[in-house]
């Protein structure tokens, strides 16, 4: 790592860019459980004490000379102080830049599975992709079937937003035909019975539609003649959501209601 005194020397904005780094660096040390050099973050704080320029808080380090023993504590407050120079700078994270928690390796045969599946019809975020993975793996779904346009869970952004679902939900990309014959058929979309009121089926495919355009008229009319359209009622003025999180909503109550039927 840079020598405090060289770190000193750095142009003001290029030094605190560097300090950010570093306790990103530190943080992730502490999360793996690794050793750090906690005289070298003592220096960090005492830099960053010098600087007029920072508001308080930042000045303010991790909390005082004297640094926190616990490792879970001063993992927390180096978070704090790096998100709060990058405040300061006007840099604010993408969610790609987050260090998400740890959740150990997924077993691709643990948990429960149940028979719930899900097509999605040209949904084209990779974060989006990888946020639905997520919750699939999250409430039990058996199966995540993508169409030919939406971007392939092994997207870069995809995978960090799944978090290790895209290696256990099984996933494959198909072509509308794959739902012929299926009896358990219907669409999330606006215009459908609520949410509270609408009948799961045991077994059966939930159709989501892309961010910009929702379902397509082809896979609603296969969804209407079928079990049709299920929507979530909204109080705000937006009246919407991200379409991974009205999947979200929407899977975990299918999961209640299948696993009290069970």
């Amino acid at each position: 790592m840079i020598a405090p005194r060289k770190l000193a020397r750095l142009p003001r904005e290029s030094r605190l860019h560097k300090i950010a780094l570093l306790l990103q660096r530190y943080e992730l040390d502490l999360r793996s459980s690794r050793s750090i050099d906690l005289d070298y973050l003592a220096a960090i704080v005492r830099l960053l004490s010098t600087d007029d320029q920072l508001p308080e808080r930042v000045r303010l380090g991790l909390g005082g000379p004297s640094l926190p023993a616990a490792a879970g504590e001063l993992l927390r407050r180096c978070n704090e102080l790096r998100h709060a120079l990058l405040a300061h700078l006007g840099a604010a994270p993408a969610e790609w830049d987050l260090l998400c928690p740890a959740t150990g390796e997924l077993d691709p045969g643990g948990g429960i599975r149940l028979p719930m599946r899900v097509y999605l019809d040209s949904v084209r975020s990779p974060f989006n992709i990888g946020a639905l993975l997520r919750s699939a793996e999250a409430f039990g779904v058996e199966r995540v079937y993508l169409s030919p346009s939406s971007p392939l869970p092994s997207h870069p952004r995809a995978r960090r937003a799944s978090m290790g679902s895209a290696e256990v939900v099984p996933w494959e990309i198909a072509e509308p035909e794959v739902l012929s014959g299926e009896p358990g058929l219907f669409a999330l979309e606006t215009g459908g019975a609520p949410l509270e009121e609408f009948a799961f089926p045991p077994s059966g495919t939930v159709i989501v539609g892309s961010e910009e355009l929702g379902v397509s008229p082809e896979l609603l009319r296969r969804a209407d003649a079928a079990l049709g359209r299920v929507s979530i009622p909204l109080l705000g003025s937006k009246r919407s959501l991200n379409v991974a999180a009205a999947f979200t909503v929407l899977v975990y109550r299918w999961a209640s209601f299948l696993t009290k039927a069970r």
